[in-house]
């Protein structure tokens, strides 16, 4: 028996996965009206997820958070309809309620959520949040209720403030940038809605002046933050010439231990034209020096030792990598 009378099909719900509608032709006995309203009085006294779990079992759809979460993402209003054409998509065609109840979708827990939607993320954007976490030694946006694209989006503004070293040791100045990405997050949502105000056929343009001003003060509170713990680099006192060149980058990714800018760096020593470069510099510093019997005895010595100690260290690697080579072959006979 349906719930509503005088409800034409187009307004019940399709669930073409589940057995429980069968003899309905595959429409849930549940109006999309009242799916909706069912929804949002369980939201209003448990909270969307639960209201959400109960509709899907209600209408035997199966319960997926990582949609949930997507949804919210682009938009701050979450309603069954968007959830259930969702549902109705490839992947979820052989899925009900019950394999949600299998596959622990009901158990997980915010963080585990988390993870498997920051795993989709890109190399960049995952780089950023790691290298931000590393510098602030915690994740700054764990409970500040934002979406899962909030999240990113602070992470990658985070990162560019972080890369400033001053920053990096004054815990002062990295609440500091903390708060100012949190603006930039707020500048982002005043623009969004200024946008979505100036598409109306006739804008309000008393709410868009309000939501300029906003925006406004918070980018006047940006330059003030900024100008006062010289994070700008029009006001950085610790900016220094050939911070931003090619060998001091090289430099910076070495000493961190990047290990990718290691083979680089041995490809660029070894290179010919490089060997090159350097026998020319050389022989242009041997020919502006004039050396005495004393310089030239200290300058032997001085290679001697170099000599010894690359010899040991020569032969120390050469032991070592005899012994991987042997432990190599002995792992490939054993596959066999």
């Amino acid at each position: 028996m349906h719930c509503c009378k005088d409800k034409v099909e187009t307004e019940y719900f399709m669930v073409r996965q589940s057995n429980r509608w069968n003899y309905s032709n595959k429409k849930a006995l549940v109006c999309k009206e009242c799916v909706e309203s069912i929804f949002t009085e369980s939201a209003n006294m448990y909270g969307e997820k639960i209201a959400l779990a109960a509709c899907c079992a209600m209408l035997d759809y199966p319960y997926h958070i990582e949609t949930y979460e997507s949804i919210i993402d682009k938009s701050t209003i979450f309603t069954m309809g968007v959830y259930v054409r969702m549902m109705n998509m490839a992947q979820f065609s052989r899925r009900t309620f019950i394999n949600s109840i299998i596959d622990g979708e009901l158990d997980k827990s915010e963080q585990e959520v988390r993870e498997s939607i920051e795993s989709k993320w890109s190399k960049q954007d995952k780089q950023n949040m790691n290298y931000s976490l590393s510098v602030v030694g915690y994740d700054p946006f764990e409970e500040c209720g934002m979406t899962n694209n909030d999240r990113k989006y602070c992470f990658n503004i985070l990162s560019g403030y972080c890369d400033d070293d001053s920053v990096k040791r004054d815990n002062h100045k990295i609440q500091c940038v903390i708060q100012i990405t949190h603006m930039h997050l707020q500048i982002q949502r005043l623009d969004e809605s200024i946008n979505r105000e100036l598409s109306n056929v006739t804008p309000e343009e008393t709410k868009i002046k309000k939501l300029t001003e906003v925006k406004k003060s918070l980018l006047d509170s940006i330059s003030k933050m900024s100008k006062d713990n010289n994070l700008a680099s029009n006001y950085n006192d610790n900016s220094r010439k050939g911070k931003d060149t090619l060998s001091d980058k090289i430099k910076e990714m070495s000493e961190n231990d990047f290990e990718k800018i290691k083979v680089n760096v041995f490809d660029i020593k070894t290179a010919a034209a490089m060997k090159q470069i350097a026998d020319l510099s050389n022989k242009s510093i041997l020919d502006q020096l004039s050396y005495d019997a004393n310089d030239y005895t200290d300058i032997i010595k001085e290679q001697r030792e170099l000599i010894i100690k690359f010899e040991s260290e020569r032969d120390a690697l050469a032991e070592e990598n005899r012994k991987l080579k042997n432990y190599i072959q002995e792992l490939n006979t054993k596959k066999r």
